[in-house]
């Protein structure tokens, strides 16, 4: 299973009632709160609840999508993930503006989230108290420190109703939106946003950001207490950044040295330009021939799995053991009008897949490169890793035959890319195990370590092997 990371490029969080007209864009926590009456029975004063907004760039994603290096067809989900802050205590500090105004952590709550509809400033707040903001040398009203806010998306661009919606569940304008339920409230956010992801990239909605809000029931509580959910912003020293992460599932198994006639098989053309993969405009079918160039199968349809790998299913039901086929990639055009070539590749069939050979578990050596141990690297960098895998203490060529699976964590802690299946190719006739590692959306100033195991018969064993490394921002 791949992953890709998105993170904000902007947020901030807003606030009503007293609250209105300030700005804490640059703030590395976001309280969501509701309640907190106190003493002084003006709502407008005292009761009031807050809502989070970020906005996250889909332009890498979009173009990963364009050039097949992510199929919408093998996306799993997009979910939209902020790390709880709670504190370490249950008790939070009173706050005294008024009278005294009790605080306590929420708990048993839903929060939504919610696709806004017009575009916003960050804006350059810090909190959502006086005593963080800017103040005149004469007068006692404090200087907005820029917007948005409650009431402003920009300055002098009011927001449909104020809070962006008044009630964004049951505004014509929000076509989708999810919700989570939070039971002690120190859970993390953890929601399925896939159909708001999915209408952004098909045109239905202009992509302006999520907002994060409490379900309209507790906004409209008025309580003695305030009850506080706080999560980390984009704007943390920590590693917990808000981010969408994209799922998906492109791992491929390449049959062509493994071609049974009891079982489908996949046989691929990998297509580059130079040492880069590259997709090609068009193509035609592909054709089956036996050594006596008699077509077995005509018209199949390639199908692509990754950028430059292409595929058709296969099933030599009437071939016997040892005979040559040779499959024909038929009008591949890179450039319309200028080239047009057949690639032409052949494959053995072999003995039966289910009982050639006797099951055993293996110890295995693997040897990694594409990235050397300890390395240091920026957020610009794509590198294709090599795993080759060889039972220990023989001469054999590569093993592709079994799954070999990578996870990436970082700061040994934080699982980054779950186990995932390695990719199994031949190209040139030589078996390869490889990923990709793309570094744009991987956090800087941190350490990852690359994790390696083998499953094999039942068994799932974690490798010596590890690739540690650490990335630095290109410039």
């Amino acid at each position: 299973m791949s992953v890709f990371r998105i993170y904000p490029t902007k947020s901030n969080t807003m606030a009503s009632g007293l609250y209105k007209n300030y700005n804490s864009g640059q703030n590395s926590v976001c309280d969501l709160w509701y309640g907190g009456g106190g003493t002084d029975t003006a709502p407008e004063k005292r009761n009031s609840y807050s809502r989070f907004i970020a906005k996250f760039d889909i332009t890498d994603l979009q173009s990963k999508i364009s050039n097949k290096e992510i199929l919408t067809g093998n996306t799993v989900s997009y979910r939209l993930k902020m790390k709880n802050s709670i504190p370490k205590d249950k008790l939070l500090d009173p706050e005294y503006e008024f009278d005294i105004l009790n605080k306590a952590v929420a708990a048993s709550f839903d929060l939504i989230c919610f696709p806004i509809n017009k575009d916003w400033d960050q804006g350059r707040g810090y909190d959502l108290s006086k005593e963080y903001y800017l103040v005149r040398s004469r007068g006692d009203n404090p200087l907005t420190t820029g917007y948005s806010n409650w009431e402003y998306a920009k300055l002098g661009d009011a927001w449909d109703a104020p809070g962006v919606f008044v009630n964004p569940t049951a505004s014509t304008a929000v076509t989708y939106y999810a919700q989570q339920h939070f039971d002690l409230g120190n859970e993390d956010i953890d929601m399925d946003i896939t159909p708001i992801v999915n209408n952004w990239l098909s045109g239905g909605s202009q992509n302006n950001g999520l907002g994060i809000a409490y379900s309209r029931y507790f906004e409209l509580l008025s309580t003695d207490t305030r009850y506080i959910a706080s999560f980390f912003t984009e704007n943390t020293n920590t590693a917990y950044k808000p981010f969408i992460e994209v799922t998906y599932n492109q791992a491929f198994i390449d049959d062509r040295l493994n071609v049974n006639n009891n079982r489908f098989c996949k046989l691929f053309l990998y297509t580059f330009s130079g040492n880069d993969a590259a997709n090609y405009y068009s193509a035609g079918t592909v054709t089956i021939k036996n050594s006596s160039n008699v077509n077995i199968y005509t018209g199949l349809t390639p199908v692509q799995i990754d950028k430059g790998v292409y595929y058709v299913d296969v099933w030599m039901s009437g071939a016997s053991k040892g005979q040559q086929y040779k499959d024909i990639w038929e009008g591949v055009t890179f450039n319309p009008g200028i080239d047009k070539q057949d690639y032409t590749q052949f494959f053995v069939v072999q003995d039966n897949y289910y009982f050639r050979n006797a099951p055993q578990v293996n110890a295995y050596s693997l040897v990694t490169y594409g990235i050397d141990n300890d390395s240091i690297i920026s957020t610009d960098e794509n590198i294709r890793i090599y795993c080759d895998l060889r039972v220990n203490f023989s001469t054999n060529a590569p093993k592709t035959n079994y799954d070999l699976q990578y996870r990436m964590v970082m700061n040994l802690q934080d699982e980054v890319i779950p186990w995932t299946s390695v990719n199994q190719a031949i190209i040139d006739k030589c078996p390869s195990n490889y990923f990709d590692l793309q570094t744009n959306w991987l956090l800087s100033n941190q350490t990852y370590e690359i994790q390696f195991r083998i499953k094999e018969l039942g068994t799932a064993r974690i490798q010596n092997e590890k690739i540690k490394f650490k990335v630095i921002n290109k410039f």
